[in-house]
């Protein structure tokens, strides 16, 4: 039994996606378990916050996301090896994707699972997801750069944000109804 993990880079750059580049910069190789344990419970705490601001309207969801959570870092305080570390991290990391979903899981008393309905969690609550105006225009932002948006005469990103800013003041509602009106055919692809 090993007391190290092996990191591959991915990892290393999903680390700089989540926490800025310098804190983890480069992190790839052998990893000793308590460095290990440290960047998991960093993991945990970072999924934490973004869990607080970002679930809206719903503290039962919060907190069951977070006892789930406080159940790990409980499992960091005993002495575990990574196998078995690795092991109950993914099973709340499964818990909270579930959660998410709608509801906690459980299907032990039924034999077997093959109807939609058996996959339903949202008895308590339905994951929706919902874009105000301003992330609307972000997302057009994020694909103008693509053949077809440009084929359509929608300005590149640098363009579209001198477009957004300048002459519309940040207005994102006003981008909205351009949008609309000029490129109908991207707007109803996206929208």
């Amino acid at each position: 039994m090993s007391d190290t993990i092996n990191l591959d880079v991915g990892f290393g750059t999903f680390l700089e996606y989540v926490f800025g580049k310098n804190k983890y910069k480069g992190l790839a190789g052998n990893i000793k378990k308590n460095r290990w344990e440290e960047i998991l419970s960093d993991l945990f705490d970072s999924l934490e916050k973004h869990v607080i601001v970002s679930i809206q309207d719903d503290s039962e969801q919060v907190q069951n996301i977070r006892k789930d959570l406080e159940l790990i870092r409980s499992e960091f305080k005993r002495n575990k090896s990574i196998d078995d570390l690795n092991v109950k991290t993914i099973r709340v990391l499964f818990g909270v994707c579930f959660q998410l979903l709608g509801d906690e899981i459980n299907n032990t008393n039924r034999k077997v699972l093959n109807r939609p309905s058996h996959y339903r969690l949202n008895k308590k609550r339905t994951l929706v997801y919902h874009s105000d105006n301003l992330q609307k225009f972000w997302q057009v932002h994020e694909r103008s750069g693509e053949a077809k948006f440009l084929d359509d005469g929608l300005p590149g990103p640098n363009g579209l944000e001198d477009f957004f800013f300048k002459k519309l003041n940040g207005n994102a509602d006003d981008f909205i109804l351009w949008f609309k009106e000029n490129h109908p055919k991207l707007y109803l692809e996206m929208f």
